[in-house]
């Protein structure tokens, strides 16, 4: 059976492949290889160098003998730096010029998905809050068009959270079973609102969404940053917790199955 890390970055100033070395030594198969910012932009150019640093990191990746699936998108922070040098009206422009530039990228098959793709996760002006989600539902509809999954990032997600994204993607038709709720929790799972979850891999996630019986995946949210080794959790934690957690009855086999391969396979459709 296949163990997929299902929110993973790489960085071109950290450990790179050793911490895919790490990865696969401790069980690790497949990962979901999401785009950060490594640089800034205010280009889509720039946004275009970015993108290319990535996909330099998934050959290594996949060099040390990992499938991938390569998630990108400009983040929704980048949104927020845009319109602080120009207008919403302009910084909107150049974001929604990037996310057609990976909507392409997907329909090339050099991506399987947008992410991460979303709102900030901190507090905002109203006008600030209303321009971000307003950005989101047109990159959704951009995404929905050459059929990509898409990974949010948002603030941390309750009930009142899930209904809120359920409803922008309800609003473009996008299809939530391809839209992820990435850094969740059992409080994004317990009430879904039709998306897919992706928990952050704790003992005390894992140990509180299995006993839900819902559908989920585990993700690190692994940065390899220099200055913060180990943030968000380790390379290891995914494939050794669930090993843990099979061991002691946390979880079976076919939900192990449903986690590493199932329910990413509908969702990212390719690995690589």
């Amino acid at each position: 059976m296949d163990i997929t890390d299902n929110h993973f970055h790489l960085d071109p100033r950290g450990r790179q492949n050793l911490a895919v070395r790490d990865f696969i030594k401790a069980g690790g198969t497949r990962l979901v290889l999401v785009h950060k910012p490594y640089s800034y932009w205010s280009t889509l150019d720039g946004f275009i160098e970015d993108i290319n640093t990535t996909f330099v990191l998934a050959k290594k990746a996949r060099e040390e003998g990992a499938k991938v699936a390569v998630v990108a998108a400009p983040h929704p922070l980048e949104l927020l730096k845009l319109s602080e040098k120009s207008s919403f009206e302009k910084a909107q422009e150049i974001y929604l010029d990037c996310v057609s530039h990976c909507s392409k990228l997907v329909s090339e098959n050099k991506l399987v998905g947008l992410g991460e793709l979303g709102r900030p996760h901190f507090p905002v002006e109203t006008d600030v809050w209303n321009f971000s989600n307003e950005t989101l539902s047109k990159s959704l509809q951009i995404a929905k068009d050459v059929d990509a999954a898409v990974v949010l990032h948002t603030e941390s997600a309750d009930s009142s959270v899930m209904k809120d994204l359920s409803s922008i993607a309800d609003k473009v038709s996008f299809p939530k079973d391809r839209l992820v709720k990435h850094y969740g929790g059992p409080a994004a799972l317990e009430q879904n609102y039709d998306l897919q979850v992706s928990i952050l891999a704790s003992k005390s996630n894992i140990n509180t969404s299995a006993q839900f019986n819902l559908p989920f995946m585990m993700e690190t949210d692994y940065l390899d940053d220099p200055n913060r080794p180990g943030a968000v959790l380790g390379p290891k934690t995914v494939p050794k917790r669930t090993k843990i957690s099979l061991e002691n009855n946390l979880i079976n086999e076919d939900m192990a199955y449903q986690i590493h391969e199932s329910l990413p396979d509908s969702i990212y459709k390719s690995f690589n």
